[in-house]
């Protein structure tokens, strides 16, 4: 059983937190691709151009059914998100580390954590 595999089952009742890791991820080629599938349901007539919302955008995104983004870590000391979560990151609280993803600690995440709670969540209003 890989790493992966093992984080997975023991992870798998967890109800509080959601982790993603996408691997082979890229934000661009998701929202085109969702982008597509409405062209192709337009196309076909069974979407009415008019009914294409945030919504109906969001439901063709390969993280469709995961709940909103709150927090978003970038690790490695790079302050760009880098073709990741470019969508789901609109109202998402952003924190830079200056680890790689292998050192990040427990106490490294707690702090995070921390940071994010301590904020005022706005959603882009003032």
């Amino acid at each position: 059983m890989t790493r992966l595999e093992r984080a997975v089952e023991h992870t798998a009742g967890n109800s509080r937190l959601t982790l993603v890791v996408a691997l082979n991820y890229g934000s661009r080629a998701e929202i085109t691709g969702a982008a597509k599938v409405l062209a192709q349901k337009a196309a076909e007539g069974t979407l009415d151009p008019d009914q294409v919302d945030e919504q109906a955008f969001a439901a063709e995104l390969q993280t469709h059914g995961l709940p909103e983004l709150d927090l978003l870590i970038r690790t490695s000391g790079e302050l760009r998100l880098s073709n990741f979560l470019l969508w789901q990151a609109a109202y998402a609280e952003l924190i830079f580390l200056d680890k790689l993803w292998p050192d990040i600690s427990e106490r490294d995440f707690v702090e995070a954590v921390d940071r994010f709670t301590a904020r005022e969540r706005r959603f882009g209003g003032r």
